[in-house]
């Protein structure tokens, strides 16, 4: 499935969650910031994703993925992510203003980064290795 028929299924399914108009949605959107999401949003959107695509998202998976890329697995320190783990969630959240993976960013920050297109290319992911068994 390409990137652009998940996104039009991924619009269906940010409309009937957040009430918002189609029009407004972009693969650059922020769930929270431009959409108005909130986390237990983000949790039905997570639930409808699974029953539409047939994949499972995990909730810490982007978490996971950066750890398992970075030596040590140092993900935070002190309350703050590394700067290992900054320029991993850059590969990772592509489509997010790399200004955005900012010295200071916390764990509990990294959700309000996500765009519609970090949940298109992790839809993507997960159908490619489904696909691939």
């Amino acid at each position: 499935m390409t990137k652009a028929e998940i996104f039009e299924k991924l619009k269906l399914l940010i409309v009937d969650v957040l009430g918002v108009r189609d029009d407004e949605i972009h693969m650059d959107s922020a769930l929270a910031g431009d959409l108005g999401a909130e986390s237990i949003d983000l949790l039905d959107l997570s639930f409808l994703i699974e029953q539409k695509f047939g994949i499972t998202l995990e909730t810490y998976e982007i978490e996971e993925e950066v750890k398992h890329h970075i030596p040590g697995g140092e993900y935070e320190k002190d309350g703050y992510l590394t700067p290992e783990a900054l320029e991993e969630l850059k590969k990772i959240m592509p489509g997010v203003p790399p200004e955005k993976f900012r010295p200071g960013l916390r764990r509990t920050d990294v959700p309000g980064l996500l765009t519609v297109g970090v949940f298109v290319s992790l839809i993507q992911r997960k159908l490619n290795e489904k696909q691939q068994g």
